[in-house]
Parts: C-alpha cells; sequence; structure tokens
C-alpha cells in the first residue's frame, strides 16, 4: 500500500517543477523582451538627441557666418550690404545668406508646403509673407577644402523692429507694436531715434538629412557705434583759440562725406576766434552748430576697454601717480602713425605707410605733451578712451589719428615761446567742454580734421555684438 502512494507524491512534485519551470521561463523572456524595447528606445532617444544637437550646431554656425559677414573687416563681406555706419537695412528689405548641398535647391521664399526650406517665421515676425519684402541672396562661402561644410541651409537678416521681436523698445505700453522704424543701439541700449548704429535680427535654418531640424535667432549690432558727424563733438561748450584750425570737410583720402566742423550741445555753443569750416553736402557751408549729443559715451569706452591696451603699458612713455592715479606722457607713443602727405591747408593728400593703429585706455585723468621746449611730440594711431580730464600740450608737437574719447572735458595747453603745431585726423567725441583759449596768436598751426574712415577703420574691427540669442518654435 505505501509504495503507490509514494509515486503519486512524486508525479504531483514533477507538475510543480513544470509549471515553475515555464512561469521562469516566461519571466526571463519578459526582461528580455523588456531589456530589448529599452534599448531600441534608448538607442532611438539617443539619435534623436544627436541630430537635434547637430541641427543646433548647424543653426548655430549659420548665425556666426552671417555675423561675420556683416562685418566691413571679413575678408568675405555680404556682397550687397554690410554693418558699416551709416548703412540702414529697411524694415522691408532681406538678405539671404544660403547653403544647398550639392544638386539641391534652397528658396526659402517658395512658400509651398511641400517645401522644407520654405521661411514662414518671417510673416510671424513682420505680418505679411517674405515674397512681399525685397529680397537679395548670396551663397555661403565658408566651406574649406577636404573638410564639410556647415549644414544650416540659409540664414535670414532683415531689420530689427518693436513687431518683428515682440518688445517694447521705447517703453510706450505696447502693444500694439511699431512695425515700420528700425531699432538702433548706442552701445548700451536699444532706441527707436537712430542714436547708434542699427541692430540687425539673424534668423537661421537647419535641416538635416535625417529630418532633424532646429531655428535659431540673433539680434545684433555693432559692438561700439559710433557715427562721425564732425571734427569735434561735444556735449559741453567749444571754445576755439585763434589757431585752431577745425574742419568737417574731410581729408581726401577718405571716401565718407564732409560733416561740421563741430557739433555742440553747450548753451554757449561755440565760442572764439578759430577757424571752423565744414557742413554736410546739401547744407549751407558753416563750421559748427548746435546739435543733440548722439552718444553714450561710458557704454563706448566699457565695451572697447575690453581689447584695450594700458595707457600706461610699456612702450607709450605714459606714467601713473597719485591717488587717485592720474597719468602723464611728457612724449608719448600711443601706436605707430601713418606715414602722410599733407597740403597747405593741413589735410591728408596721401597715405605712404600705413602705421599700426592701438586702442588704448585712461582709467584717470591724463595729460599728453608738455610746456617744457624739446623732445618728441605727442603721437599716435588708433582709438584713445580717457574715463576722466583730457589734457593736450602741443608744446613740441602732437600727431594723433583716429579717434579720441573722452568722458570728460578736454583742455588744449602750450608754450608761446615756441613754434608749435599739432594735427589730429579723426574725430573727438567728448562729454564736457573743450577748451582752446590757450591757443591764442599762437606761432604755428593747429589742425583738426574730420576723418571718419579712420575710425570706422577701427571700430568695424570690433565686429558685431550679440544682443539677443533664442531659439524658435518649429
Amino acid at each position: 500500500m505505501s509504495t503507490p502512494a509514494h509515486k503519486s507524491r512524486n508525479a504531483a512534485q514533477r507538475g510543480v517543477a513544470l509549471l515553475i519551470a515555464i512561469f521562469a521561463l516566461l519571466l526571463i523572456s519578459g526582461v528580455a523582451i523588456s531589456l530589448i524595447v529599452m534599448a531600441g528606445t534608448e538607442s532611438a532617444v539617443d539619435g534623436n538627441y544627436r541630430g537635434s544637437t547637430q541641427a543646433f550646431y548647424a543653426a548655430y554656425s549659420g548665425l556666426e557666418e552671417a555675423r561675420g559677414r556683416l562685418s566691413g573687416g571679413h575678408p568675405q563681406a555680404f556682397g550687397g550690404f554690410v554693418a558699416v555706419m551709416p548703412n540702414v537695412l529697411g524694415v522691408n528689405q532681406v538678405r539671404y545668406v544660403l547653403n544647398p548641398s550639392a544638386g539641391e535647391v534652397v528658396d526659402p521664399t517658395n512658400l509651398a508646403a511641400t517645401n522644407p526650406y520654405r521661411d514662414v517665421e518671417y510673416q510671424q515676425e513682420f505680418g505679411v509673407p517674405v515674397t512681399s519684402a525685397t529680397v537679395q541672396t548670396t551663397t555661403s562661402n565658408s566651406t574649406v577644402a577636404g573638410l564639410p561644410g556647415p549644414a544650416f541651409k540659409w540664414v535670414r537678416i532683415t531689420a530689427k523692429t518693436e513687431s518683428s521681436s515682440h518688445t517694447d523698445i521705447d517703453n510706450h505700453g505696447a502693444p500694439p507694436y511699431d512695425t515700420a522704424t528700425p531699432i538702433f543701439f548706442d552701445g548700451g541700449n536699444q532706441n527707436k531715434i537712430s542714436s547708434g548704429a542699427q541692430v540687425f535680427s539673424l534668423t537661421s535654418l537647419a535641416v538635416l538629412p535625417g529630418g532633424s531640424q532646429r531655428m535659431l535667432h540673433y539680434d545684433v549690432a555693432l559692438a561700439a557705434p559710433i557715427p562721425v558727424d564732425a571734427a569735434i563733438h561735444a556735449l559741453g561748450d567749444v571754445m576755439a583759440g585763434s589757431a585752431l584750425n577745425v574742419t568737417g570737410f574731410t581729408d581726401p583720402v577718405c571716401s565718407s562725406p564732409s560733416t561740421y566742423a563741430v557739433i555742440t550741445m553747450g548753451a554757449g555753443g561755440t565760442s572764439g576766434s578759430g577757424n571752423l569750416t565744414g557742413g554736410p553736402p546739401g547744407s549751407l557751408t558753416q563750421g559748427a552748430v548746435q546739435g543733440p549729443f548722439p552718444y553714450n559715451v561710458p557704454a563706448l569706452i566699457k565695451t572697447l576697454k575690453t581689447t584695450a591696451t594700458a595707457i600706461d603699458a610699456p612702450g607709450t612713455g605714459v606714467t601713473g601717480s597719485g591717488s587717485p592715479i592720474v597719468y602723464k606722457g611728457d612724449h608719448a607713443t600711443l601706436g605707430v602713425p601713418p606715414t602722410v602727405t599733407y597740403d597747405q591747408n593741413g589735410a591728408v593728400t596721401a597715405i605712404s605707410a600705413p602705421g599700426t593703429p592701438v586702442i588704448h585706455y585712461s582709467p584717470g585723468d591724463l595729460t599728453l605733451g608738455t610746456s617744457t621746449i624739446g623732445g618728441a611730440p605727442v603721437s599716435g594711431q588708433g582709438i584713445l578712451m580717457v574715463k576722466g580730464n583730457l589734457t593736450i600740450d602741443i608744446t613740441n608737437g602732437f600727431n594723433y589719428f583716429g579717434l579720441i574719447l573722452v568722458d570728460g572735458n578736454i583742455t588744449a595747453a602750450v608754450n608761446p615761446s615756441n613754434a608749435a603745431s599739432a594735427n589730429i585726423h579723426g574725430s573727438i567725441i567728448l562729454t564736457g567742454s573743450f577748451d582752446a583759449n590757450a591757443l591764442q596768436n599762437l606761432s604755428g598751426s593747429v589742425f583738426i580734421t574730420q576723418n571718419a574712415c579712420m575710425v570706422q577703420n577701427m571700430l568695424n574691427k570690433q565686429g558685431l555684438r550679440i544682443l539677443a540669442f533664442r531659439e524658435l518654435a518649429q
């Protein structure tokens, strides 16, 4: 009797073991399938992320190419337009940099639904289709031989407006936003009063073969926008000595238009018996006028000083002392001036050697030159910035080519016992007063001549500053 019962228990155990084995097999299979699915999902996520990242940087490369080629100093500047003042791009003007692959047509103005590169974003910004704008195109030429080029498809360049950026620039309580007025940048703030340089909107589209696409946007403007509208432009009064010759008639070697000799916002205006000549084309010839001061000098100095050389750096011949520190250079050399030929009126008629321009920054009051007769003249080329007052002593001569930017007053001094002379070609901009009363009955000559070319050649090397960056929804 015991033997059959024992066999029955073994059979039952064998059935349970089979069920356990099947359940374990199912569990293992489920885990394996889950791992396979998870691996596939992670691969897909990785692929999407990789494609999205590649598209992001492709669009970013497009923005950078357009930003570089808007600069007048770029060797491959945009053929039909560069951001060199006083150029202004109209609100209805559009510039595209196109970058098709081999055998491909990229036409953002074709708004057909079948066109993967159509620019429908333009209408979101300006309220009208891009086909209603005046369009000019150029092709990307950033490809380096032997290396794959950037994968963006197009970059659009337009004038920024309140409407296009959905921004209340002048705090008038928008919306509605202004659709017709271009935005400008004065070095510190954006505005609608044409102060500074125009702000450009750059929009870049990248579409990769796998379907990933990104659209990025920049707002850019000249880093240090300084329109030259006079030989001397002062926020305060301008006192001209009898030996002072200031002209807005530009040097013959410069193609920029003539300007006024002096523009001042000072209550007293211009005084003294200096010889002030000039006037922009189409105006009555007059040397000096009262007008607004469109410069944000502290902001401009803050931007430019990042690439400036200290005023007391080795080789400048300038030293500093005291507290607060003041600087003095009896025979300073602030860059290498060009070798030039003058006419009888002090105008530059030829440049035989360009010299070496340098940007210098003085964080305190600065005196250049000395009343002690003897020694080399003060000379230089580039941009001279002074955060304080500037005294120019021309006793031994003073020759500077470029921009003098002063957040303070300028005073001219001289030892009348010497037949002193000075030549400044470019522009002088200051937030204080310009006092040349000491230059009376001087046995010599002092020429200050407007030359916007020498100023802009330096400023164009600063490139375009990024004011805003964002990604646009697709």
